[in-house]
């Protein structure tokens, strides 16, 4: 499952608005649609509220704002801090039969 989600359902003449919108903004942008219908909770989260982008941690209810909609990108896609890797110990390397 990606990063970003698309809230709506069936029938909505504004969640298809709302792909237009993505469309046109973000064409490249990968997203899954996720069908509200088919969960109680989410219905209950975004049964009045649809359609609704959802970004990492940020949610975004329609209509959209490309700026908002860009940070929360950037966010998501940003490179994670690399953990900070300890150089690996020295070790002495003794070759047999060699001569001194």
């Amino acid at each position: 499952m990606s990063d970003i989600q698309l809230y709506g359902t069936l029938g909505c003449h504004l969640c298809e608005d709302a792909e237009v919108w993505l469309q046109h903004f973000f064409p490249m942008l990968q997203y899954d649609k996720v069908d509200i219908a088919s969960d109680e909770h989410l219905v209950t989260l975004y049964g009045l509220r649809i359609p609704v982008l959802q970004i990492g941690d940020g949610v975004m209810d329609w209509p959209f704002d490309p700026s908002q909609a860009q940070s929360l990108l950037n966010q998501v896609s940003s490179p994670q801090p690399a953990k900070q890797q300890t150089p690996p110990k020295a070790r002495r390397v003794f070759i047999l039969g060699a001569e001194k």
